[in-house]
């Protein structure tokens, strides 16, 4: 096999592995923002609140990485 198609299977594999730990990762957002909101609402705004945060910061994260990997997928 040639480097150059060395080089694509290995990118490919690359961008399949991303994909899948981020789908893995918005499973444990999903726990990080139920946490965050339930501490807000039972009065923890404290720490409730930047957990919030850290759950959009790690969603926005996840989204655009997987975006960018579905897009060189498809190339």
């Amino acid at each position: 096999m040639s480097n150059n198609k060395k080089q694509i299977i290995h990118e490919r594999q690359k961008n399949i592995a991303i994909i899948r730990r981020n789908k893995q990762l918005l499973k444990v957002n999903v726990l990080i923002l139920s946490i965050g909101l339930a501490l807000s609402y039972l009065g923890y705004d404290g720490i409730g609140e930047p957990v919030i945060w850290l759950g959009i910061i790690i969603f926005g994260y996840t989204t655009f990485t997987s975006m960018v990997a579905k897009k060189q997928l498809k190339q």
